[in-house]
This record gives structure tokens, sequence and C-alpha cells, in this order.
């Protein structure tokens, strides 16, 4: 399997749960996934005890689960998801932004921009793709 279609099984399992919380809640705590060498997926959150955590610590601490799992050797791909605004076109917009990190040396950034509309019905516009960082795997 590539590293392409590896990353694409954490996307199908983070996406999807993205969108239900937004779409249930109108927000939601960055989440995380992890693809393990077993071909197994794996979600993750955090939680440090506050009720109210900063979106970027959460982002923060899921990275260094991740990485952590990776130096062990228990990973393969990394992905995490968060609730974010982009710039597209000039305008701002909210976006779902899930990135993949894959340990070949495969990073990408998907999202997805979204609109609340009448009675918080949401309106999701076309994914769009972009490199991603290397956060997680050392290479």
């Amino acid at each position: 399997m590539t590293q392409k279609a590896e990353c694409e099984i954490l996307l199908n399992a983070l996406l999807p749960l993205a969108e239900k919380l937004l779409k249930k809640h109108g927000e939601f705590y960055p989440i995380g996934a992890v693809l393990k060498f077993d071909d197994t997926v794996e979600m993750n959150a955090i939680y440090d005890g506050n009720e109210f955590p900063d979106s970027k610590e959460v982002i923060k601490d899921l990275i260094d689960h991740h990485r952590k799992a990776s130096v062990q050797n228990e990973i393969k791909v990394s992905g995490i998801a968060w609730n974010a605004s982009i710039t597209a076109d000039g305008k701002s917009e909210d976006a779902i932004i899930v990135s993949l990190e894959h340990t070949d040396d495969y990073s990408v950034l998907i999202g997805i921009p979204y609109k609340v509309g009448l009675f918080k019905r949401i309106k999701f516009g076309e994914l769009f793709a972009q490199p991603g960082k290397h956060d997680v795997f050392d290479i």
C-alpha cells in the first residue's frame, strides 16, 4: 500500500468524525488517530482536566503523544484534525483541517471549508490539499 493510501485510511476515519462533531456541537476540539504497523486505526484525544482547553495546546499534546508512539516504533501514520480559520481568495473561511504524516517522508494537510447556514446547517465546500509539515516522525 502506498504512503498516500495509508494516510487516506486516517483521513477516512478523522474527517467524518470531525464533520459529525461539528454538526452536533457547532465546534470540536482537536482529535487524533494513528495507523499502527498491523494496519489497525486507533483514535485518540487529549484531556488535561481543563474543560475548555486551548486548541493549540491540544494539538501540541497530540503531536507529542504521536511522536512518543513513533519513537517506540508503534505507528506508521499520524493524523490530527482541528477546526480553523483559513484565507481563500482573500476571504476568511472556517475549515476542518486534517494533518496526515507518514513515517516514510510523506506529509499532507487536507482541508474542507464550511459555512454555517440557516438553522445551523453546515454546508461543506471542496476538499483541498497542500504539503504538510514533519512534526511527528524523525526523517
